[in-house]
């Protein structure tokens, strides 16, 4: 009995052990994520972008390269390489309604002395924009920066010069759709108006990705300083998450993949890491 008791405790020792270690590896400070197991051929990869970042803290580690080079297809969140959503991201950005009708009196002067203070370009030369696009431009300015870096272009043009496939987890339409769900009028204009406050979480958040800590990426992703709400979170976050890790694995059961979205979608428990190591895969970092 004595022996008995003996090897169930060692055995829950070291059941509480894997169970630790797991939970440390999906919190690892990595931005690079290898995905294997459960029939897999080839390991594909989860690479958490930001999508904008000055270009002096723009880094592109060697095992970033290796991954991409491993891989067979470049899998974004949309296909920037197709002419016909790329005429559909255009289209969601010019609005059907201008801005000065839109928008209330009062709303248009807010925004546009906060266009002229902080961009030095009045409302007016962007009354055909929505407010999504208008909120991308302001957001942009929060950078302290004109050279701006996109790791998905960046990506783009690795995958054109190594001739690999190029795909994608949704379309313009789909992505549009959730924005809106996501993201009312007000909750825009509010953003805008908070222009400093944003900058200041947006640097927090530069910080963060740039040390590849993605415990402290989940938790800015959940400012209200950046935006975030209930219905931002579930829109944006868990049910985009839940379908990309629905799609996934039938992409790489074809090809090992690398897979580059917005870093915000990898950590916590409806983080696509989570989501894939539910499903039995092996989920790692990749740490150098």
């Amino acid at each position: 009995m004595k022996n008995f008791l003996s090897t169930i405790a060692v055995i829950a020792t070291l059941l509480f052990t894997i169970k630790v270690k797991a939970q440390q590896k999906l919190n690892a400070k990595s931005i690079l994520w290898e995905v294997s197991g459960k029939g897999l051929s080839k390991p594909s990869y989860i690479y958490g972008t930001i999508h904008m970042i000055c270009a002096p803290d723009f880094i592109m580690h060697d095992k970033t390269k290796k991954a991409f080079g491993d891989a067979e297809e470049l899998v974004m969140e949309l296909n920037f390489t197709d002419p016909a959503e790329m005429a559909a991201l255009q289209k969601t950005m010019t609005a059907s309604v201008p801005l000065s009708k839109k928008l209330s009196p009062a709303q248009f002067a807010i925004l546009d002395s906060i266009l002229l203070l902080k961009t030095g370009v009045p409302l007016k030369t962007m009354d055909q924009l929505t407010l999504i696009a208008l909120n991308s431009f302001v957001i942009s300015k929060t950078l302290p920066c004109t050279d701006i870096k996109s790791y998905e272009l960046e990506f783009l043009n690795f995958a054109k010069a190594q001739h690999k496939l190029i795909g994608a987890l949704e379309t313009v339409k789909q992505q549009a759709d959730y924005f809106s769900k996501a993201f009312s009028d007000e909750s825009l204009i509010n953003q805008m108006a908070n222009f400093d406050d944003y900058k200041s979480v947006f640097t927090e958040m530069i910080n963060a990705y740039k040390t590849e800590d993605l415990i402290k990426l989940g938790e800015i992703m959940k400012d209200k300083r950046f935006g975030s709400s209930e219905e931002s979170d579930k829109w944006m976050l868990q049910v985009r998450n839940a379908d990309w890790a629905r799609q996934m694995p039938e992409m790489m059961k074809q090809k090992s993949c690398f897979f580059a979205v917005g870093s915000g979608h990898l950590p916590g428990k409806d983080g696509i890491l989570q989501l894939l190591k539910a499903q039995g895969y092996t989920v790692k970092p990749i740490l150098n």
